[in-house]
Formats: structure tokens, sequence, C-alpha cells
């Protein structure tokens, strides 16, 4: 008994070492970080000497993480009690863990998908010149070929990795194919564990908040302080008897600027006529929001500074995302784009 006593008090106690490389000296005596994707902060710290780094710790549920040194070398990987290889110049590349070979064989998947999406999409281009046929010959494979495919994937990860983070991970990325409905069942049927992580509790708030800013529901106002000190809120614009059309968007965003020259034609129509467009810049610093409103010609109000409030209130996890508010501030469409935008404003404006 005495020995079986021993040998328990012997045993040791899990624990985890990530060992990485970084290929430029520069960084030598610079401090390098694992950072919680779940918590959404920095958990451990090592110090890069000789080109190297290695954390060490234990951790009870293994999470996703990340870890970068400067802008080029960056990986995301499971931490788990273990030991851990990181392959800062491969992103997602971990190796040496149970659930780090799981992840790596989603990265894998869903590569193989998209790279599967990139080659149609170049075999369309060099059969079809008309631009028009290019666009719906690409959402018909997209909607029948990709979109399906690349569920199904996340699906069966979702189903094999219900007692680990793989599973939140997955499920999160599938939402941005579902509606808030299909959300709210799809999570109802995961595991405690996975309902239980911080992404998928902001999801189901992020639900939530869809459907409430859905469309036919009032506008949901918010309050930016400017960089003088001033506040100035989205009802100082919606819901004044006018239509207006609300631009999400970012200096850094290719598509919002791309959008920049459809919004310009339909304000230049219609705004003698009752209609507003107003620009809502999110994410973005305003001095660098500023030199685009002066680079795009954009003539249009804007609320500057507005940071993360839009996307959480309206639930939206991607820019440019345009919303077409009634003269009392009902939603009357979200999401608009290009034709399908142009298309909206002539309906209402009629």
């Amino acid at each position: 008994m005495a020995g079986a006593g021993l040998a328990s008090c012997s045993q040791p106690i899990p624990s985890y070492t990530v060992m990485g490389n970084i290929p430029d000296s520069t960084f030598n005596g610079k401090t390098v970080y694992i950072f919680d994707r779940d918590k959404g902060q920095n958990i451990d710290s090592a110090v890069i000497e000789n080109g190297a780094f290695t954390f060490t710790g234990q951790i009870d549920t293994a999470v996703l993480c990340l870890t970068q040194v400067g802008r080029k070398y960056y990986t995301t990987f499971m931490l788990e009690n273990g030991t851990i290889q990181l392959n800062m110049e491969t992103p997602n590349s971990a190796s040496g863990t149970p659930l780090n070979e799981t992840f790596s064989s989603y990265i894998q998947e869903e590569k193989r998908i998209s790279e599967l999406f990139q080659n149609k999409m170049k075999e369309i281009r060099e059969q079809e010149q008309d631009k028009s046929k290019v666009q719906e010959l690409t959402k018909t494979y997209y909607d029948n070929e990709y979109k399906p495919a690349y569920m199904a994937m996340l699906k069966d990860f979702i189903d094999k990795n219900q007692d680990n983070y793989i599973g939140a991970f997955a499920l999160q990325n599938l939402s941005n194919f579902m509606n808030p409905e299909e959300m709210e069942s799809i999570i109802a049927q995961s595991s405690a564990f996975i309902q239980s992580r911080n992404i998928i509790r902001k999801l189901s708030q992020r639900i939530t908040n869809l459907k409430k800013t859905a469309v036919g529901q009032p506008f949901t106002d918010f309050t930016v302080e400017t960089e003088d000190g001033k506040k100035v809120s989205l009802s100082d614009y919606v819901g004044k008897g006018n239509y207006v059309l609300v631009d999400f968007w970012a200096s850094w965003c290719g598509p919002c600027r791309a959008e920049t020259p459809i919004l310009a034609e339909v304000y230049n129509q219609y705004k003698d006529k009752g209609f507003q467009v107003l620009g809502v810049a999110t994410w973005d610093q305003p001095k660098d929001t500023k030199k685009a409103i002066e680079d795009l010609k954009i003539t249009w109000p804007q609320i500057l500074n507005a940071q993360n409030t839009p996307s959480e209130l309206y639930g939206f996890n991607g820019i440019p995302h345009i919303i077409l508010f009634g003269p009392d501030g009902t939603i009357v469409a979200r999401d608009l784009r290009g034709d399908a935008l142009k298309a909206k404003v002539k309906e209402m404006m009629q």
C-alpha cells in the first residue's frame, strides 16, 4: 500500500510544451505570446532566443490559440497538454498532439474544397468572356457544389468533435451559411461542452441580435463619440421620414471601396427625392477613414469610429454590410450589394 501511495504521488502533472522557430534574427529578445481565441486574451509568453522560443505550462481544457511574431510569422493551433511543434512559416500547421492532428486534417479538408472552387472559377473565366454569365455560373457552382460540400465537411467535424473545441470552431464557421433559426437548432443539438464555449455564447447573442434587427423590425439605435467629444447617433439620420441606406464599411476593406461607385450612383439619383445615404465606419481608425473618404470622393454623411458597436447590435460579421431603412426607421432590406442594391432602392423610390 505504501508503495502504491508513493507511485501515485510521483505521477507527473499533465503539462504542455510548445516550441517554435523564427528564421529571422531581428526578433531575438522579443516576447511572443499565446493568444486564447476563445477568451480573447494572451495566456502565456516567452522570449525568443537564438531564433527559437518555448512555452511551458498546464491547461485544463484544450482551446484554439494563436501565436504571432511580426506580420509574417503566425500559426493557429490547439493548445493542449503534450509537446507541440509550431511551424511559424506555415499557418495552421502545428503537430505533436491528437487535437492538433485533427485540426490539421480540418485545415487540409478546407483547403481541398477551396482549391476545387478556385479551379472551377479559373475554368469558368477561361471558357466564358461575358461577365454576367461568369457571375451566373459562379453563383450556380457556389450554391450547388461548393457550399453543400463545405457545410457537409463542417457538420462532419462538429459531429465527431462534440467533446472538444474543434467542434465549437467548426460550428462557428458553419453559422456563416445558415439563417438564425437554423443556427439556433444546431446549437441546441450540440453538446453542453460546445454550448458553454465563449464563441458559441457570442454566436447565440449574435442570433438574438439578428432576429431583433431582421427585415420588418424597427432600427436599433447607437451613439458614437467623435474625436472632438461630440456625440452622433444613428437616430440623427434614421427614422426622420426618409429612406436611408446605411453602409457599414472600413477604409481597408476592398469590397467596401468597390461598392462606393454604386452608392454614389443611387445617392446622386435619389438624393433630391427624400433619399439619404449614410456611411458608418466600423473596425477602422478615424484618420484612415477620413483619407478614404477623400480618396474615394465620398459626399454623403459619415459616422466615424463606430468600431464594434454596429456589428454587435446588428449581428453582422463581415463588411460591407448595407441596410436600407424605411421612413419610420423600419428595416426594409439587409446585406444589399451591387445590382440588388440598385434594384431595391429603385423599387422603394418609385
